[in-house]
């Protein structure tokens, strides 16, 4: 499978929610740059995975719509929208960020990714 196609499939099946998935896709000496609205967060491989953790606790669905899916040796840019339903009100679906990822590969891990965030 390309860098594209795996990082197109993680995300349409929910795999930001998935910590088994994530611990399988994630090199061990993973870093993530997030610029958020709270600022640039450096995630390791755990702290991504309790993020994913996080997601699967606080909503009973998640919805990723990709907009734009563009890959480059080993690099794989991907903007999306993320929609949720919480536990509160889950057959609302509610449009809480935009995001657009720069992920790198070694080999078929990743291993530095680039994130910036925005509310919807």
């Amino acid at each position: 499978m390309t860098n594209k196609a795996q990082i197109q499939k993680f995300y349409l099946e929910d795999g930001i929610r998935d910590a088994s998935a994530l611990k399988d896709l994630l090199h061990d000496d993973v870093l993530l740059e997030w610029s958020s609205s709270d600022g640039l967060l450096s995630l390791n491989k755990q702290a991504i995975l309790d993020l994913a953790n996080e997601l699967k606790q606080n909503y009973t669905n998640s919805i990723v719509e990709i907009t734009h899916l563009i890959a480059e040796e080993n690099k794989v840019v991907i903007k999306y929208n993320h929609k949720v339903a919480t536990f509160e009100n889950p057959s609302e679906i509610i449009p809480i960020a935009r995001f657009i990822v720069i992920w790198e590969f070694l080999g078929d891990k990743l291993y530095k990714g680039y994130q910036i965030s925005q509310p919807a």
